[in-house]
Formats: structure tokens, C-alpha cells, sequence
């Protein structure tokens, strides 16, 4: 039987003009569930020449006020947070959500961010592997021993005990075949094709049925950026203004991002669903609840279907 597919909201959460303030984005996200909508996604980075918000306080800040609604990262950068920091974060949030939170992971980072945490980026995969493996542990709630090379531990304890999905992102192959072995879920970015995922996917089914998984349990997400708006070239620029500020000019918005008029976002975005994406996060260019509506009210009943 299909999965229902889950449609979230990625939050707009970097802005080279400044960012929006608590109240702004308290009403985003208390719309976002008001809409019917399904999640709120939130961005990681640690350094960024665009003004930038944190992560887990960002998501504490929607935690605060909504009541029911899934929220997460998509993706949260493990390696440039201790885990288990993390562990502590994540179980407090975890209480204080009423266990509505899930962890989207992936390996990033750049060069300076690493040398500035002390992170030895040349051993990134062992510390990203090690960071999983203690972060599960720490959150069972048990006493936990780990002789690791990155995290030696003697009967530790975080309580209270939080288990919480771990969602990993990646593009290349490597990263792919950890989220089926070590995660409970992949998420595919914005760039590359329906193909491209459906590729993407059986490798990591693959990988869980290796590791002794099952692969129908994993979640299947995908970051994708989208504008509505029934002047396709005014969705374009709001697009254009929102993702050259976050990725750079490079960015191709034309060939990475959904834009333009409801019924034309929706067809884009109903082939992920068919190609089996059960979990969008969709990342809008701004805070604008109008935009929000067009999406909950125009698009999100079409892939509902």
C-alpha cells in the first residue's frame, strides 16, 4: 500500500537583507499547522555570510508555538555538533514537543567550519558514522559505555529517553547507501532528477536489505524549492532573490526549483509523489502567509489525491 505523502514546509530561514523577527515567524509557522499542513523543516549551517538562524532553536521557536504538527531538520550538519550535546537537545526537545521531532542528517559542512570545531574533516565519515551510533544509543535512555575514537563514554546517561528518527541526506552514492544502512530514511536535495531519485532509492533499500532492514520502513524525503504565483517570471525572481542569497549565484533556479502557477507546481511536484517521495519539505522563498495559502490551499489537495 502507497505511504500518504506527508507535505512540510521548509522553513526560509537565511536572508542576505536580514532576518524575519520571533512574532513573523511564530505566525509562519502557527499558519503552516492552521493550513493543514504536515511538517516544518528547518535548515543547519554553522558559518554564513547571509544573516542565518539556528537550527534547533529555530525548531525549539516552532515547537513553542504550534500543537501537533511534525517538526524537524532537513538537514541538520551532525558532524558540527557534538552528539552528545546533541542528545541532550534532542531529548529535551523531544519533551517539550510532545515527541514530534525527527533529525534530518548529512555529513557536510565546509573546510572552515570543521578547523573552527576541531572536527577532522579528513576523518568526517568515521566521525559521521560514530555521531549516529552514539546518538541513538545516548537517546534509548540506557546506560551507555563506548570505547569510540571520537566519543569514549562510561555508562552515560540522558534521560528522558527520546528515540527519534534519524533521516539521512546526501546525493552521492556513499551517502545514499548510509541513510538505507544507518538511517531510517533518505532526503534527496533539490538537485537532480525524478530519475535521479528513483535511481537514488534502490540504492538505499538496497543498503538496508544488507544490513539486515527492511527497506519498506524507510522514509523517502525531498528538499524542494517552490514559488506559486500565476506570473511565472514574478515567482522566478522571488526564487531567484531567496536561493542566490542562501547557495550563491551559481544556483540554477530554472533547473533546480518549481515554479509558476498552482496547477504547474502541482504537476511537478505529483511526479515525486508518483516516483515515491512519501515526505516533501518544501522551501518557500519568504514568510509571506499569502504564498503559504496559494501552497496549503491550490497545490497541497492535488497531491493529496
Amino acid at each position: 500500500m502507497a505511504k500518504a505523502v506527508s507535505i512540510g514546509i521548509h522553513v526560509p530561514s537565511a536572508s542576505v537583507t536580514g532576518l524575519d523577527d520571533g512574532p513573523a515567524y511564530a505566525a509562519f509557522f502557527r499558519a503552516v499547522e492552521d493550513l493543514g499542513l504536515d511538517a516544518l523543516w528547518v535548515e543547519d549551517r554553522i558559518f554564513h555570510p547571509a544573516h542565518m538562524a539556528d537550527s534547533l532553536t529555530l525548531l525549539t521557536w516552532a515547537a513553542a508555538n504550534t500543537r501537533a504538527i511534525q517538526l524537524g531538520t532537513a538537514v541538520l550538519v551532525l558532524n558540527l555538533r557534538q552528539a552528545p550535546l546533541l542528545a541532550r537537545q534532542v531529548s529535551t526537545l523531544q519533551h517539550l514537543s510532545g515527541g514530534r521531532i525527527s533529525l534530518g542528517v548529512s555529513i557536510g559542512g565546509r573546510e572552515a567550519e570543521y578547523q573552527a570545531l576541531g572536527v577532522p574533516m579528513d576523518r568526517r565519515v568515521g566521525v559521521f558514522r560514530e555521531s549516529i551510533a552514539v546518538l541513538r544509543d545516548l537517546l534509548s535512555g540506557e546506560a551507555v559505555s563506548h570505547d569510540g575514537a571520537f566519543f569514549p563514554m562510561a555508562d552515560a546517561v540522558i534521560r528522558p529517553a527520546a528515540p527519534t528518527p534519524i533521516l539521512i541526506g546526501g546525493i552521492v552514492e556513499a551517502a545514499i547507501r548510509r541513510a538505507g544502512e544507518l538511517g531510517d530514511g533518505w532526503i534527496m536535495g533539490p538537485f537532480g532528477s525524478v530519475a535521479d531519485f528513483q535511481h537514488g532509492w534502490q540504492i538505499a533499500q538496497t543498503a538496508a536489505q544488507a544490513a539486515g532492514r527492511n527497506p519498506d520502513d524507510l522514509t523517502a524525503g525531498r528538499l524542494l524549492y517552490v514559488a506559486v504565483d500565476d506570473d511565472r517570471a514574478k515567482a522566478q525572481a522571488e526564487l531567484t532573490q531567496f536561493l542566490h542569497g542562501y547557495y550563491g549565484p551559481d544556483f540554477d533556479v530554472a533547473k533546480h526549483a518549481i515554479f509558476g502557477p498552482p496547477g504547474e507546481v502541482a504537476a511537478r511536484l505529483r511526479e515525486q509523489v508518483d516516483a515515491g517521495i512519501t515526505h516533501l519539505m518544501l522551501g518557500v522563498p519568504s514568510l509571506d502567509l499569502a504564498h503559504l495559502r496559494r501552497l496549503a490551499e491550490q497545490v497541497a489537495p492535488i497531491l493529496r489525491q
